[in-house]
């Protein structure tokens, strides 16, 4: 009985100190910010589209895991049309802040930027590295109210025309349905297609086969003077309603 009660004692003194063992451990630890302190990237969107309007300046966060003391971060910049700092000061306390880079691109382009964060100021607790897609769109001069006529539906109606600034890219906006555009290229002399008409949706949804979209059905066009047929096939996801010309009536 001695014995039990000898090892008992022990066994409890060693569960003991276990325990007090790892609650040292735990009062011990100090967070990510305390074991690397660095810095990493904050972002809502890597795809981003900006009007012809629209100010040209990338907006992100960077954001750091200490900020007990004044610090610079360094920033890296794949591309050179974009302007993000080599360097980001923060004050004490100061843990996050919004880093703006202007960029200068034509309208109608995409370039693509990586923005890292220094290896040597990055934290392994987040980002460090973003690439982003930048859009920015044409400036579109509107050439007046045409005529569109619509093989599929049998109708014609009044047409607002666009073109993109010193291109042949037309937009017809709202064309078969609010909020869908039509676009399309023409040659530099305005008689024939650039590219084939590439897919789009229209916008209007069929009741049993779901978006009705649109795609070019010939390699060219037909004009004659300012008007312009366009061979059009509807489909469906189930197939196609097949194919016939859509007219565009040019504005005078």
């Amino acid at each position: 009985m001695k014995n039990i009660k000898k090892y008992a004692y022990v066994v409890l003194a060693g569960v003991m100190a276990l325990a007090t063992t790892s609650c040292k451990d735990t009062y011990d630890y100090e967070g990510p910010g305390a074991q690397d302190p660095g810095a990493f990237l904050s972002v809502d969107a890597t795809s981003i589209k900006y009007s012809a309007e629209d100010a040209q300046i990338l907006k992100f966060t960077l954001m750091r895991t200490n900020s007990d003391a004044a610090e610079n971060i360094s920033l890296t910049c794949d591309n050179p049309k974009f302007q993000v700092p080599t360097s980001v000061s923060f004050a004490a306390g100061e843990s996050k802040k919004v880093v703006e880079a202007p960029f200068a691109i034509k309208g109608g382009s995409t370039e693509e930027v990586t923005v890292s964060v220094a290896e040597e100021s990055a934290t392994v607790y987040g980002i460090s590295k973003v690439k982003f897609t930048i859009t920015r769109d044409f400036v579109w001069n509107y050439l007046g109210e045409g005529v569109y006529t619509c093989w599929l539906f049998g109708e014609s109606w009044p047409q607002p025309v666009y073109r993109g600034d010193g291109t042949q890219l037309y937009k017809l906006p709202d064309c078969i349905a609010t909020g869908y555009d039509i676009t399309f290229e023409l040659t530099e002399d305005g008689q024939h297609l650039l590219n084939p008409i590439a897919k789009q949706e229209t916008g209007y949804v069929h009741s049993s086969y779901g978006m009705v979209s649109l795609e070019g059905a010939a390699d060219d066009i037909q004009r004659e003077d300012n008007v312009i047929y366009l061979k059009m096939k509807y489909t469906v996801s189930a197939g196609s309603f097949g194919a016939d010309y859509d007219i565009l009536e040019l504005p005078e």
